[in-house]
C-alpha cells in the first residue's frame, strides 16, 4: 500500500475531491528545458471518512496496491485469447462474417462478466483518507 499527500479542492456532503500534481521523471530528463509537456493534476473523489475537512487541507491518502500485471491480463490478454480461440473454432462451423460476429459477442460477454466482478470487488481497492496533515510553523 502506498500513501500520498493530496489537497482538498472541493467538499460535498459525504465525499471530497482531492488534487495533486502528477509527478513524473521530467526533472531527470535531459530535454526537460525544451519539452512542451504541461503539468498534469490528478483529481480523486473519495469519502470523507468522518474527517472534518476544509478546502485547502492536506490529507494523507492510502491507495491499496493493485497488481498492474493482474489488471493487464484481465483486461487485455484474456479477451484477446478468448477472441482468437472463439474465432478459430467458429471458422470451422460458420462463415467468416458470422464467426466474427460470434467472437465479438463472446468478448462482449467476457467484458460484461468482468464488469460484474469489478463492481463486486471495487470497494477493496478504493483509496481512503487516513489522516489530516497539519503543517507545523
Amino acid at each position: 500500500m502506498a500513501s500520498e499527500k493530496m489537497v482538498v479542492v472541493e467538499i460535498d456532503n459525504s465525499s471530497v475531491i482531492l488534487a495533486k500534481e502528477r509527478t513524473s521523471m521530467c526533472g531527470k530528463c535531459p530535454a526537460n528545458m525544451f519539452c512542451t509537456g504541461e503539468k498534469q493534476t490528478v483529481r480523486l473523489q473519495i469519502d470523507k471518512a468522518g474527517f472534518d475537512l476544509k478546502i485547502g487541507d492536506q490529507v494523507l491518502v492510502k491507495t491499496p496496491a493493485a497488481s498492474g500485471i493482474k489488471v493487464a491480463v484481465l483486461v487485455y490478454t484474456i479477451p484477446t485469447i478468448v477472441f482468437v480461440m472463439s474465432l478459430i473454432l467458429c471458422l470451422f462451423l460458420f462463415s467468416e462474417i458470422v464467426s466474427l460476429a460470434i467472437s465479438l459477442s463472446v468478448v462482449a460477454g467476457y467484458y460484461s462478466l468482468l464488469r460484474l466482478y469489478d463492481k463486486k470487488f471495487r470497494k477493496k481497492f478504493r483509496p481512503e483518507i487516513i489522516q489530516v496533515v497539519r503543517e507545523t510553523q
